[in-house]
């Protein structure tokens, strides 16, 4: 037995800490140099002003502005780009489109805001109808705003993007496994932009979304700061920052709270920076779980996570694989989180128990770096769990102190190093949250 593990035994024997030791083979070196110095290019937007008060938009709450909203972005892309400044008050509108070389700037007290009815959107009610063939032959609206095969596009200002959820969220996957025989409806996420180059999110607030708010899909050069979201910890599916693929990302000084994954990066995520956010509730920062076509060159740092499911978690299974390798977690202040540390190549999704993929998909985990973290009153330390075909490989916990109900559970992974890394296993230390999610 060498030094470390007669260690890790003699603190066992005492009560304090558990008997689990990991290979002690040298863990493979892991540089997020190019993370951690990313600097994506931010938006270049002409100095044009637009108000949208100037295309016959109302701010009552109840008018439907999607006309006034469409007719000021058409002469926004008509001039060759400006700024679209939105004025305090509540506008209602239906899904409306973005365009390149545009700010649509949200002033203090603006909200723009989803219908509360799905008449509104010229569909029927879910209550009405029989059978969940009937329910799924609905159409699912388009997010509330879109932007596709676009370049210079920024959302700023202090004001808020509400997408009334809660119309949606009693009609979800997860409301009818708890009510059988209810419906499920499709439901569309808040802000989706796809193939965008230099891409800015900043101030605003998000909140409500029936289902993903934020999806920045295959962007070069993204960033998200200072931006809020928030839904009910139980609103199902509500994830609140969901990039992928992704090149040059920095996410920073962010506050978020809802239901579902707070900030997760997915498949094609390279050179990605995220720090100094702050989350409570929700599924905590997260990668996958579609990991296909990798997620590399990533670091976290100086982030604070309370009463989350998940505090660090790497999530893929079979079917939806590829390589999660060389990540970095440093600084992470955790406290009343369910899991602190979840590596898992046996992920299944409950909204798709039955998912197969293409069995060829084989993720993998390897040249993971967590150090510098602290977790306070947990309820399990976590797992770091791969597949006897894919093991997780070279992963280093260094200067770690976790204290929980139940010990880190490892299976099925190898080249694991723990330096200085404390697990303090005492029942009862995780308080009862009737707002954890499980």
């Amino acid at each position: 037995m060498n030094s470390l593990a007669r260690s890790f035994a003699a603190l066992a024997a005492l009560g304090v800490f558990s008997t689990l030791s990991p290979s002690l083979s040298p863990a493979a070196p892991v540089d997020v140099s190019s993370a951690e110095h990313v600097k994506p290019a931010l938006p270049q937007i002409p100095a044009r002003t637009f108000q949208l008060s100037d295309f016959g938009a109302v701010g009552d709450g109840k008018t439907l502005n999607t006309e006034a909203f469409e007719k000021a972005i058409a002469a926004v892309e008509k001039a060759g780009g400006g700024k679209l400044v939105v004025p305090a008050g509540v506008f209602r509108t239906l899904p409306f489109a973005l365009c390149s070389s545009l700010e649509l700037h949200l002033s203090e007290g603006a909200v723009i805001q989803a219908p509360d009815t799905f008449s509104a959107y010229g569909m029927p009610d879910p209550s009405s109808l029989a059978s969940q063939q009937e329910a799924s032959k609905a159409r699912t609206p388009a997010p509330l705003i879109t932007g596709k095969k676009l370049h210079d596009v920024a959302l700023t200002g202090t004001g808020k993007i509400d997408g009334n959820g809660a119309l949606w969220w009693a009609w979800s996957e997860r409301a009818a496994r708890k009510s059988p025989g209810r419906v499920v409806f499709r439901r569309p996420h808040l802000v989706v932009i796809s193939g965008c180059e230099r891409l800015l999110v900043s101030d605003i607030t998000l909140t409500n979304s029936p289902m993903f708010h934020l999806v920045p899909r295959n962007i070069v050069d993204l960033t998200i700061e200072r931006v809020k979201v928030r839904a009910p910890f139980d609103a199902p599916n509500t994830d609140a920052i969901d990039p992928g693929p992704v090149t040059r990302a920095h996410i920073h000084h962010c506050d978020i709270d809802t239901g579902d994954d707070d900030i997760v990066i997915k498949s094609g995520g390279v050179d990605v920076l995220i720090e100094d956010c702050t989350i409570k509730h929700g599924h905590g920062i997260s990668i996958g779980s579609g990991t296909t076509d990798g997620v590399r060159n990533m670091l976290v740092r100086n982030c604070t996570l309370e009463g989350t499911d998940n505090g660090i978690r790497i999530k893929s299974m079979i079917g939806a694989g590829g390589p999660v390798e060389n990540v970095r977690y440093t600084n992470i202040r955790m406290k009343a989180v369910a899991n602190a540390i979840i590596l898992d190549l046996n992920y299944v999704d409950n909204n798709r128990p039955d998912f197969k993929g293409d069995p060829t998909k084989i993720p993998s985990i390897q040249g993971i770096l967590i150090d510098h973290v602290v977790a306070e009153n947990g309820k399990n330390a976590g797992r770091i769990v791969g597949l006897p075909q894919s093991q997780i490989r070279d992963v280093t916990l260094e200067n770690v102190e976790i204290t929980a109900e139940k010990d880190l559970v490892i299976k099925d992974a190898e080249g694991l190093k723990f330096v200085n890394v404390t697990r303090t296993i005492k029942p009862g230390v995780f308080p009862t949250k009737p707002d954890i999610v499980e």
